[in-house]
């Protein structure tokens, strides 16, 4: 399993999502200017998530054509082959995602008994 930051791993199921509802597959979408999949890239120290994308020709081979970045903070700096009203439908989604499921978990206070040396 790929390893990201929490917020880049909801951003890429954000992703998988859409590319299940196009064509039932985890990494592969129609774009508007043809048939696009991505391809994992190295897992990263700092949390982001990497790859490269490629087009399919008509032929049904295909070829590099671009590469994504996800930043550990969640935000898309580049998926070659998707809008970037993709990108903010993504971000969106997965940062409401966050808050719902991480956020509200969050103690606010400290809620260890305090300890009091005698």
């Amino acid at each position: 399993m790929y390893k990201c930051s929490v917020k880049a791993q909801l951003v890429l199921d954000q992703v998988r999502k859409r590319c299940q509802e196009d064509t039932q597959t985890n990494n592969r979408w129609h774009g508007r200017s043809g048939n696009y999949m991505y391809i994992m890239g190295r897992e990263n120290a700092d949390g982001k998530a990497t790859g490269v994308c490629h087009k399919f020709a008509d032929d049904g081979t295909h070829k590099l054509c671009g590469s994504f970045k996800i930043l550990a903070d969640g935000q898309i700096t580049r998926f070659t082959g998707m809008s970037s009203a993709d990108w903010r439908n993504f971000m969106s989604s997965a940062e409401a995602e966050y808050k719902a499921k991480y956020s509200d978990n969050m103690p606010t206070e400290d809620t260890a008994p305090e300890k009091v040396a005698v």
